[in-house]
C-alpha cells in the first residue's frame, strides 16, 4: 500500500487501486458461483411468473453476502437487461396497450427515482423488514391475479385510471426500494384495476418497466452502491435463466406452481424479516 506522501501520479494509482478493489472485490469462484446462483433465481422468476428480482436480491444478501442496498442495486440492473429483451417480445406480440404504458411510464420513474433517494439513507434492518412485507403483498396479488378472469380488453373510466396511476407509483417504488421489477405489482394492477387480460396486461408492464429500473439504478449508482462485478455476474445467469424459466412455466401445473412459489416467498420473507429485526 502506497502512503499518503506518495506523488500525485502514485496518488492517482492508489485512487485507481481502491476503485478497482470496491468494484472488482470478489474471486473467480465467488463469481461463478454467482453465475450458478443467479441462473437457478432466473428459472425460478420465469417459472413461477415474477420475474427473478423477487428471488435475486435475497440470493444475493443471505448466499453472496451482499449488503441490501447493494444487492438491490444489482437487481435494479438486471431488471433493465430483462426488461428490454421482454418488451422487444412484448412490442411484436401486438398484446400490448401502449397507451396504458405510456400513462403509467411517468408514475413509475418519479416513484423508482423518490424511493432510491430515501432507500440510500434507510437503515439495513429496514430495507430487510420491508422487502419481506412486500413479498407478503405479493402473495396476495398473485392469488388475486389469478382469480381475474378477463377474456378481453375493457374500457377504463376516469376512476380506474387514476387508480393505475397511483399503483404505478407505488410498483416503481417497490422497484427502487426493493430492487424487484415493478411488474410483480404492475400486472396485478393492470389486471385487477385496468380490467385486462393476462397476456396483455404482461406485455404492457414489459414497455414500462426498464425506465423506472435505470432510473434507480442510477441513484444507486450516485451513492457508490454498484457492484459492477456482481451485477455482470448476475446478469450472465439471471437472463438465460428467465427465458428457459418462461419456457418451463408452460409445462407446468399451475397449481403447483402457486403452492411452490407461496413456499419459497413465505421462507424468504421470514428469513427477511427475521434478519432485518436482529440486524
Amino acid at each position: 500500500m502506497r502512503t499518503a506522501t506518495a506523488s500525485p501520479t502514485c496518488s492517482n494509482d492508489g485512487a485507481s487501486r481502491r476503485e478497482h478493489e470496491q468494484f472488482f472485490s470478489v474471486t473467480t469462484v465467488e463469481l461463478m458461483m454467482i453465475v450458478a446462483g443467479s441462473l437457478v433465481v432466473g428459472v425460478l422468476g420465469g417459472v413461477l411468473g415474477v420475474g427473478g428480482g423477487v428471488f435475486l436480491v435475497p440470493f444475493l444478501i443471505f448466499v453472496a453476502d451482499l449488503g441490501p442496498k447493494e444487492a438491490v442495486a444489482a437487481s435494479l440492473c438486471c431488471v433493465i437487461g430483462t426488461s428490454a429483451s421482454a418488451s422487444v417480445i412484448s412490442g411484436r406480440s401486438g398484446l400490448a396497450r401502449l397507451d396504458i404504458a405510456l400513462r403509467l411510464e411517468p408514475a413509475l420513474v418519479l416513484g423508482a427515482v423518490i424511493a432510491s433517494v430515501l432507500a440510500v439513507r434507510v437503515a439495513d434492518g429496514a430495507v430487510l423488514v420491508g422487502f419481506g412485507v412486500l413479498l407478503i403483498v405479493i402473495v396476495g396479488l398473485v392469488v388475486a391475479r389469478s382469480r381475474a378472469h378477463v377474456d378481453v380488453d375493457q374500457p377504463l373510466s376516469a376512476a380506474r385510471r387514476a387508480a393505475l396511476v397511483v399503483a404505478g407509483f407505488c410498483s416503481g417504488a417497490a422497484s427502487g426500494l426493493f430492487g424487484v421489477g415493478g411488474g410483480v405489482l404492475v400486472v396485478p394492477a393492470l389486471t385487477l384495476i385496468g380490467r385486462m387480460p393476462l397476456k396483455s396486461a404482461a406485455a404492457t408492464s414489459s414497455l414500462c418497466l426498464m425506465s423506472s429500473a435505470a432510473c434507480g439504478a442510477l441513484v444507486h449508482w450516485s451513492h457508490g452502491l454498484l457492484r459492477i462485478d456482481i451485477v455482470a455476474a448476475s446478469m450472465i445467469g439471471v437472463l438465460p435463466g428467465g427465458l428457459l424459466g418462461a419456457r418451463l412455466q408452460r409445462r407446468l401445473d399451475e397449481r403447483v406452481l402457486q403452492v411452490a412459489f407461496f413456499v419459497l416467498a413465505a421462507i424468504v420473507a421470514g428469513l427477511s424479516i427475521w434478519r432485518g429485526v436482529h440486524a
